[in-house]
């Protein structure tokens, strides 16, 4: 899983162990809404050169949001502090 992004499975029941896999190996995870092509550009040159084991998927049906997943937790801060959108923290909170 170093630095790269898994494809999704087919059947459901491979994308559910998958999952439990992933959450198992990166359980230090950060969900955000998808950007353009270019944000995601940054993004994942960003996860290539500073991180060291993470894997992502989209999140829903209609690639609205994608889980990054990561195997250390300060890898998660950093990737979190650069990426999430400030206002998205204090909506979340209330």
């Amino acid at each position: 899983m170093s630095r790269q992004a898994s494809r999704q499975t087919s059947s459901p029941d491979k994308r559910s162990a998958w999952l439990k896999k992933l959450d198992e190996e990166c359980p230090h995870q950060v969900v955000l809404p998808r950007r353009q092509l270019f944000d995601d550009s940054e993004i994942m040159d960003f996860l290539i050169k500073h991180v060291g084991n993470f894997d992502m998927y989209v999140e829903d049906d209609y690639a609205a949001f994608v889980r990054y997943c990561f195997e250390d937790p300060m890898d998660a801060e950093v990737f979190r502090a650069r990426f999430e959108p400030k206002d998205e923290r204090f909506r979340l909170a209330g």
